[in-house]
C-alpha cells in the first residue's frame, strides 16, 4: 500500500543527492519509516553521476506518496540543491538530511514537530552521533547543548552547532527574510547559520535525544585538507556580515575561536600547512586580534602552527598539556604563566606589524 502525503504538511525534509551510491538506501529507509504522515521528503538530484541514485528514489516514490523528486539540469552544489528544496517546500518546518546519513528513531520527526509546535521555537535542535564510515557500532555523541533545554533566544556566548541537519527550522523564519544557502561557500552550513541567527534573532529549543547518525567519509568536504582551508573564505564572509550588522562586539569571542588549532592539522601536507598558517596570520590581522584575546580565548596550541621544526612543535604541545594540568592547582600566577603571556604579546605584536 502506498503511503499518502497529507494536505496539511508539518515538516519538509530536504535531501541533496550527489553520488550517494551505496549509502542512499539506508538514508531513504530511515526516512520512509518515519511515523509522521504530515511530511514531505524532498530529494534534489544535483546532476549525480551515479544513475542508481535516481533509480532508487523513483523506486521508493512508487511506495511512498510523501516523496517528491527534483533534478537539476546543471550542477549547483549542495547549497544550490538545498535552495531548490526550500523553493518547493510546503512544510511548517524544514530540515536537511545528508544523502549518506540516516535517522535512528522512526518516531523522531513526529516527536520533534510536536515539541516545536508546543514551544513555538523558531529552531528545534537535537543530538546526533558521529561515526566513521563502515563502523557505526563505535559512535561519538556530538553537538549537545543543554543551555537551550528551555526555549530562549540564541546567545552568542552559548552559540549552537553550526550544522543545519540537527535542527528543525520554522520555514516562515527563513522565507520571510528571503534567506538562502550561499552557493559560493564551501561550508554552506556555517555561513547560513550565522546569517540566519543574526537576521532572525531566533528562539531555540534543544532536545537531548540523539536522533541523527552523521557519517564521516574519507573524502568528504569536512575531512579533505584542501577543502578545510577554504573555511577561511567562509569566515571572512561571515565576519563581513557581522560587521555590516554592527554585531562585531557581540560575536567577538566567536570570531576569535574560529582560529583555534584544528585537529585535522596533523594530517595536512606541508604545502597545506603553509597555506593554513598564512591564512591564520592574515585573518588575525584582519580582525585586529590582541594579545589578551589570544591568551584568554584561544587554545594555546595555536602557536604550534608557527613552529617549523616538528620536534620543537611537539615539545611545545607537551608544555601546554602540562600547563593545563597544573594551572588550576595554584592560586598565584606561576613563572610559566608570565613567560607564556609575554611570548603571546610578542608574537601578537609581530602579527599586527
Amino acid at each position: 500500500m502506498v503511503k499518502k502525503m497529507e494536505d496539511n504538511i508539518e515538516l519538509s525534509v530536504i535531501i541533496p543527492v550527489y553520488n550517494a551510491g551505496k549509502y542512499l538506501k539506508q538514508c531513504i529507509d530511515s526516512l520512509v519509516m518515519q511515523s509522521l504522515n504530515e511530511m514531505e521528503i524532498i530529494f534534489v538530484n544535483d546532476c549525480s553521476p551515479c544513475s542508481d541514485d535516481e533509480e532508487l528514489i523513483k523506486h521508493y516514490m512508487k511506495k511512498d506518496g510523501r516523496i517528491k523528486y527534483y533534478k537539476h539540469e546543471k550542477n549547483k552544489g549542495t547549497a544550490g540543491a538545498i535552495n531548490t528544496g526550500l523553493e518547493n517546500c510546503a512544510g511548517k518546518y524544514v530540515t536537511i538530511v545528508g544523502n549518506d546519513d540516516y535517522l535512528l528513531d522512526n518516531k523522531c520527526y513526529e516527536y520533534l514537530v510536536d515539541v516545536a509546535n508546543k514551544s513555538n521555537a523558531d529552531v528545534t535542535g537535537f543530538g546526533a552521533y558521529s561515526f566513521n564510515d563502515g563502523n557505526d557500532k563505535e559512535k561519538t555523541q556530538i553537538y549537545k547543548n543543554s543551555y537551550y533545554k528551555k526555549a530562549k533566544k540564541v546567545n552568542p556566548d552559548y552559540f549552537p552547532s553550526e550544522v543545519t541537519w540537527n535542527k528543525l527550522f520554522k520555514t516562515e523564519s527563513i522565507k520571510k527574510h528571503n534567506l538562502i544557502f550561499n552557493t559560493n561557500a564551501k561550508y554552506e552550513d556555517i555561513e547560513f547559520w550565522y546569517r540566519y541567527v543574526i537576521t532572525v534573532n531566533p528562539v531555540m529549543l534543544y532536545i537531548d535525544k540523539n536522533y541523527y547518525m552523521y557519517r564521516q567519509r574519507a573524502n568528504s568536504v569536512m575531512s579533505t585538507p584542501s577543502n578545510y582551508i577554504k573555511r577561511f573564505d567562509v569566515y571572512k564572509m561571515i565576519y563581513n556580515f557581522i560587521k555590516e550588522n554592527n554585531k562585531e562586539k557581540e560575536y567577538r569571542n566567536n570570531i576569535i575561536k574560529w582560529l583555534n588549532y584544528p585537529e585535522q592539522y596533523e594530517n595536512f601536507t606541508d604545502e597545506i600547512k603553509d597555506i593554513y598558517r598564512q591564512q591564520t596570520i592574515e585573518f588575525m590581522k584582519e580582525i585586529n586580534i590582541n594579545a589578551e584575546e589570544i591568551f584568554n580565548t584561544l587554545d594555546m596550541r595555536i602557536f604550534k602552527l608557527f613552529f617549523s621544526n616538528n620536534y620543537i612543535a611537539d615539545k611545545y604541545s607537551e608544555v601546554i598539556e602540562n600547563y593545563k594540568a597544573v594551572k588550576y592547582k595554584y592560586t598565584k600566577v606561576n613563572i610559566f604563566f608570565h613567560k607564556l603571556k609575554r611570548e603571546i604579546k610578542r608574537i601578537a605584536a609581530k602579527f599586527r606589524g
